[in-house]
């Protein structure tokens, strides 16, 4: 009987960047839900999205490839939570700005220095000169092609 993973499908350029993007993932959660209880990666990374002076769902969801419904339940739950405010602007109360909190900001900078050690780690492995190349390719590669 062959094991999940000894499935050769995940030899391939998905599997492999799924692999890597698990280990980040896990880095993430490692310690995550006894500093900020709730979030799971996703939730980490809609915060990042979030800019200093604020965000509109519409923007947000763009950005983040989602629905504006999907991202407004992300935004209530992290509001219920304490991890953003929203308001409606008073020019057009349909649209809602969203803004992260202190404690958002807080739960950003832990999910960068979770990054950034999984970046240390990773260079450390790879050694300084194929780690940069990593980074210079999944950039190219990542760039917009249009």
């Amino acid at each position: 009987m062959t094991s999940v993973n000894d499935d050769p499908r995940v030899d391939h350029v998905a599997g492999l960047l799924g692999q890597a993007l698990r280990r980040i993932r896990a880095e993430i959660l490692a310690t995550s839900e006894e500093q900020f209880p709730g979030l799971r990666v996703s939730h980490y990374r809609l915060l990042e999205l979030i800019p200093p002076e604020g965000a509109r769902i519409t923007d947000l969801a763009e950005v983040a490839t989602m629905t504006k419904q999907g991202l407004g339940q992300h935004v209530d739950y992290l509001q219920k939570l304490g991890y953003t405010t929203s308001e409606r602007l008073r020019e057009d109360r349909r649209v809602r700005l969203v803004r992260r909190t202190s404690l958002g900001d807080e739960a950003v900078a832990f999910s960068r220095a979770a990054i950034a050690r999984v970046e240390q780690t990773w260079s450390h492995q790879l050694g300084p000169t194929r780690y940069t190349a990593l980074r210079e390719t999944l950039r190219e590669l990542g760039a917009d092609q249009s």
